[in-house]
């Protein structure tokens, strides 16, 4: 239904995976716009991420700090990239591709500071394997659908939805439901009249109410 409303994305090869996950841990609360120009700054700075791993966080916290908590992000990508080096002899990810699903996913949650959101994200968008990412968009959207389970959190609810959906619909219903969550179901005031899932939602008798 919602490929009829918002068109039927296809993932296309891109970026190397490495990119992608740097660039997702610094899309992390903040928007697209300002962690785009977070990530441009840092990739400039350090063509190679292997240089960035024996960089000081001070000097990546300054670089990316259109991106917000840069701090924090710094420390993640230093110790992010320095991990993957140990292990790889490189800062490249593209051998994950190689991998079974489940194995490539594994391997990115054993990296301090990837979580499951940012390690499907990283997986689906850099390498079009089927793993369902939950940001705040889709778990709003899901829950008033009544797709999430009482007392579910995002983590356990991308677990069992991931294994719900088929894999030639992961992506479109991804991107799909964030355009949905954007333009109709908003945290506060969702534009229920429009919205072409009214006759599904659990929340249409509560719009002024919603606060997921």
């Amino acid at each position: 239904m919602l490929n009829r409303y918002y068109g039927q994305p296809r993932w296309t090869a891109s970026r190397p995976l490495m990119d992608v996950l740097v660039e997702t841990i610094l899309s992390q609360n903040t928007s697209d716009s300002n962690s785009h120009r977070a990530f441009l700054a840092l990739k400039k700075k350090y063509p190679r991420w292997e240089t960035l791993a024996g960089a000081e966080a001070g000097s990546i916290a300054l670089t990316i700090r259109a991106g917000g908590l840069a701090n924090i992000k710094s420390r993640r990508i230093k110790e992010l990239i320095s991990f993957i080096v140990g292990k790889q002899g490189r800062a490249g990810l593209e051998f994950l591709k190689k991998l079974p699903r489940g194995e490539a996913y594994q391997y990115l949650l054993a990296i301090k500071g990837v979580g499951p959101k940012t390690a499907a994200c990283t997986l689906l968008f850099g390498a079009g394997i089927p793993v369902y990412p939950v940001d705040t968009h889709i778990y709003r959207v899901s829950n008033r659908l009544g797709w999430v389970r009482k007392k579910e959190d995002r983590e356990k609810f991308q677990d069992r939805f991931r294994k719900l959906v088929p894999d030639e619909m992961v992506y479109p219903l991804h991107l799909n439901i964030i355009e949905h969550g954007r333009k109709i179901c908003h945290p506060r005031k969702p534009e229920c009249p429009g919205c072409r899932l009214i006759k599904l939602c659990n929340w249409k008798e509560k719009t002024h109410e919603a606060v997921y």
